[in-house]
């Protein structure tokens, strides 16, 4: 499995067995010479090498391995209880060479100084409160993305490793990296462990899996001083530094990382594949649940997932009457000396129903024992194997590709595929086994009898969603949730996937609505019943493009592999391209909006201090990447200035105007960025506010002028119209500015804001100075009256756009070879791809006629798809494909139906970096809990602390 299993170099004579050697014990005699023994034949099969060996004495030299072999239960057991002549501190260690030296490495005193440190995270209390949990959670999780990519998925990669990677994420306190970096350094580092036969490239693999341990390491021991959690280095950089060096921290992590995923990954494939065989043994567990423990414990006696260690003697001594030299070099094989006869009856044989027999020795003994035991056995037997077999009633291998085992140094399953048959999501439903044709006596796994089918009823975990069309949606806002929401009502039976670039959902509603306005914002509860009660997913820091496939991202098990161009900590999350999509999913919706503010098409529009209102608003409403371009993500932005003009008169001109008008007090019950807001307005005393259209053609909504009029402290000038054209114009508009023109004011005192309103007037030319700053804006008289000036400067240190948007840059509706008049029109750009929101209309239109616009394009979708399906799959279809209907509930493993589209699960293996629903739930209970007095939430400004936040493992909110 994880051993090399090519011929080692040849060993050197040190430590090899030498008759009548000075410095043997009296009686002793020469270890017997096995150089029958192969590396081959011990990685495909240890047990007959073992089983000979131990008939034969129990302790010999090993030419093939270059070390003397323990492989009998008592002289196994005699280096467990010896640390002083049987020493864990080999010269010239392998593991060393990979890991670094850690505890499984060192004797006391030095030992147990680390043992201590890593313990108490470990221990059954710990075990039970925190990470019982975690291990409920991942295995719900992997068990639903096993039953969704159906019957021939592999039990192993499919299920046991990445929930026991995704478990030791979280245990470790690793939240920068994903459980596939785990899987990938585990395998590297223990395959180097195990490289006897001295590969480079091997080597070369394990070093550069040990380099990026060290590197997410050092990013987590800063994080965890700020974010305390209940993982494993949260504890650790507590202690002092003389107690754990980080040198014994580096170390002992990659030791964890092996043997913390490997064994319970290999335990939970050794106990399914043995109750497959095995119809009698799975029947008794079926019945009997309280019987997982006595599973567990057979299957780590059976096949110990950590098959051999080494050891190196201290002195000259006789184990079981062998001499072993001073400096002898062992391999202590817990594969046989489980298996020994001398302590168990037939113990080539699964059995759960074992009583006063031996004890295995699968943890260790000593001063070594295995500080994970609890945590292994709280993962396999109390939550993984419970769970998988509730899951998948049914559950069988596949008689014509069998499952294979591997490996002695490390062993379990290489491949275990398998199968299932339908369930109702009820208890009772599942298919259960018959007696007859267990495996026979003394066979290896995989080598008995088939078992039949019987009726025995199991559990059964029902399945959420139907077998209907794949959606995705890029883009989760307004846009894309409205139109998710309108699909999944057009056609229920729809699994729909909404994908965003960042970690955080709602996209304008929560950057582009202005802060001060929660009651708009709102509407992202009713965005979040999608995800929390309708089944739509959501698939967060997810990059869509039209570049190159991140291939390198996919893990493929074993062997090992090379790491990836760009390391997870490193990474801004994961990326699809739309190519992938559109091969996944029946149908791919792009409501990506339009993030770019217009440009002002006259002079002196790229000079500094012209900014657009979207970017404004996005810098007060926190948006990490607007802040960081601005320069603003410190305590500091720039200010505005004394005067400021805005170039627009809409509603989201109106929003920049009352923004810029309230003070901070005014801003209570608002999601504001307070330090930009300061910072922005700390010298503004001048706003002037110009629009081309007079107020009865003007596109603002009068309610949102009137909030700006009863702002306390603000004086108001009206430009163009007097207040009899304006009372004369009839409209709710001109007649509220003709109240701003009779009055001005609306309290007196002095004022501490003045707005000028230009009404009727178009910017010409934006002036500027030397150095290239905007020092103003001159404007003409387009729509006013008779005799008004036709031109004026008015003194101004910024300039704000507020004159729509457009597609950016690198947007992916850029890519798109011209969007058509029809494809505005309808929606589809092509059968199969379609556009949504601002992406398809353009900038207009508010968040509520997004809802009427998605309904429209789910009646696209729906027609397209009812064409481009085909006839509806029959039910003995249905069940071929592992899925059962009954009523209007649809359950099973959903996998190809009518268009062979894959959906969520064909992509899967490349979304390692991605974020979920649950990350955003983190992110949103952080921001919440460490909001200032009078404001909804503290906005994150730090992207990479936002996604460490939602990819967090942790058991429970991080601090900080």
């Amino acid at each position: 499995m994880t051993d090399a299993v090519a011929p080692c170099p040849a060993p050197t004579t040190q430590g090899q067995p030498t008759p009548g050697a000075p410095g043997a014990p009296a009686g002793s005699r020469p270890a017997p010479v096995a150089d029958w023994v192969t590396i081959p034949e011990l990685y495909a099969d240890p047990f007959p090498v073992f089983e000979r060996l131990r008939a034969e004495g129990g302790v010999h030299w090993v030419p093939a391995v270059g070390r003397y072999l323990v492989t009998s239960y008592d002289a196994v057991h005699d280096t467990e209880l010896d640390q002083s002549t049987f020493s864990a501190n080999e010269q010239g260690s392998l593991m060393i060479r990979a890991m670094g030296h850690s505890m499984l490495r060192k004797d006391d005193p030095e030992h147990v100084v680390e043992r201590r440190a890593w313990q108490p995270v470990l221990r059954p209390s710990v075990v039970k409160r925190a990470w019982r949990p975690v291990f409920e959670r991942n295995a719900d999780r992997y068990l639903a993305e096993l039953r969704e990519k159906g019957p021939g998925a592999d039990l192993v990669w499919d299920f046991a490793a990445p929930f026991a990677a995704e478990n030791l994420r979280a245990i470790t306190g690793l939240h920068n990296v994903t459980q596939q970096d785990l899987q990938r350094w585990s395998q590297t580092m223990i395959d180097a462990t195990g490289n006897y036969a001295d590969d480079p490239e091997v080597w070369a693999k394990g070093e550069a899996s040990f380099d990026e341990v060290d590197a997410a390491l050092d990013e987590m021991l800063d994080w965890h001083r700020a974010h305390p959690d209940d993982s494993l280095l949260s504890a650790l950089v507590a202690l002092p530094d003389y107690q754990m060096p980080v040198e014994s921290i580096r170390a002992n992590l990659k030791m964890t990382i092996g043997g913390g995923l490997n064994e319970p990954r290999d335990a939970i494939g050794v106990a399914a594949w043995a109750l497959l065989n095995d119809p009698e043994q799975r029947r008794l567990v079926e019945t009997d649940p309280t019987l997982w423990d006595a599973v567990f414990d057979e299957a780590i006696r059976w096949v110990a997932p950590i098959g051999m260690y080494s050891r190196q003697t201290t002195r000259d001594v006789a184990l079981r009457g062998v001499h072993l030299p001073a400096g002898a070099k062992l391999g202590i094989c817990l594969l046989s000396a489980n298996r020994d006869e001398s302590q168990w009856s037939d113990p080539a044989r699964f059995d759960i129903r074992r009583t006063g027999e031996g004890a295995h020795l699968a943890f260790g003994k000593g001063v070594h024992v295995c500080l994970g035991a609890w945590v292994a056995r709280a993962e396999v037997a109390d939550v993984a194997l419970p769970k998988l077999f509730a899951a998948l009633p049914g559950l069988d291998l596949i008689p014509d590709r069998p499952a294979r085992a591997g490996g002695w140094v490390f062993r379990g399953m290489d491949e275990m595929p398998v199968t299932w048959g339908a369930f109702s999501g009820s208890v009772g439903g599942g298919v259960g086994r018959t007696a007859d044709a267990g495996p026979a006596q003394g066979a290896r796994p995989g080598q008995g009898a088939r078992p039949g089918q019987g009726t025995t009823p199991v559990p059964a975990v029902a399945l959420d969603g139907a077998a209907g069309p794949h959606v995705a949606v890029v883009g989760s806002g307004p846009a894309g949730c409205y139109t998710a929401q309108a699909v999944r009502r057009r056609l229920p039976g729809a699994r729909v996937t909404v994908f965003e670039a960042r970690p955080e959902p709602y996209g304008l509603v929560r950057y582009g609505v202005a802060p001060d306005h929660q009651g708009t914002k709102a509407v992202a509860d009713q965005f979040s019943r999608l995800f929390e009660h309708d089944g739509v997913r959501f698939v967060g820091s997810t990059r869509v493009h039209t570049g190159a496939v991140a291939e390198d991202l996919v893990l493929h098990g074993r062997p090992a592999q090379h790491a990836p161009a760009v390391r997870s900590q490193d990474a801004a999350g994961a990326e699809l391209t739309l190519d992938q999509l559109r091969q996944a999913f029946d149908a791919v919706v792009l409501a990506t909006g339009l993030r770019q503010d217009a440009p002002l098409q006259v002079p002196g529009a790229d000079l500094t201090g012209v900014i657009g209102s979207g970017e404004l608003t996005r810098l007060l409403n926190a948006e990490p990447e607007t802040c960081a371009a601005a320069g603003w993500s410190g305590p500091e932005p720039v200010s505005l200035g004394r005067s400021a003009a805005v170039i627009g008169m809409g509603n989201v001109a109106m929003d920049v105007v009352r923004l810029l008008a309230k003070t901070a007090a005014g801003l209570g019950g608002s999601d504001l960025h307070d330090a930009a807001h300061a910072a922005l307005t700390r010298e503004l005393d001048t706003v002037h506010v110009i629009g081309r259209s007079l107020p009865a053609r003007a596109r603002f909504d009068p309610v949102m002028l009137r909030e700006i009029m009863d702002l306390p402290g603000l004086e108001h000038t009206v430009h163009g119209p007097d207040a009899d054209q304006l009372a004369a114009a009839g409209d709710p508009r001109s007649a509220l500015l003709a109240e701003l023109t009779a009055t001005g004011r609306n309290e007196t005192g002095p004022a501490r804001l003045r707005v000028h309103w230009w009404l009727g007037y178009a910017p010409r030319e934006v002036m500027g100075d030397a150095t290239g700053a905007a020092t103003g804006v001159e404007v003409a008289s387009c729509d006013g009256p008779v005799g008004a000036p036709d031109r004026e400067r008015i003194p101004a240190d910024s300039v704000i756009t507020a004159i729509g948007f457009r597609a950016g840059d690198g947007e992916l509706t850029e890519a798109l070879d011209g969007i058509t008049d029809q494809a505005r029109q309808t929606g589809r750009v092509e059968p199969g791809l379609y556009l949504a929101g601002w992406a398809r209309r353009g900038p207009r239109g508010t968040i509520p006629s997004q809802r009427s616009d998605a309904r429209e394009l789910a009646e696209v979708i729906a027609a397209d798809l009812a064409v481009a399906q085909g006839p509806e799959a029959t039910p003995e279809e249905d069940a071929d494909n592992g899925y059962t209907v009954s009523g209007d509930t649809v359950s099973g493993s959903i996998g190809h139906r009518h268009t062979g589209k894959t959906g969520l699960v064909g992509l899967r293996p490349y979304l390692g970096r991605a974020t979920d629903y649950e990350g955003w739930l983190r992110l949103d209970a952080h921001e919440r809990a460490n909001a200032a007095e009078g404001r909804v939430r503290a906005k994150l400004l730090d992207r990479r602390r936002m996604r460490l936040i939602a990819s967090s493992a942790a058991a429970r909110a991080l601090a900080g």
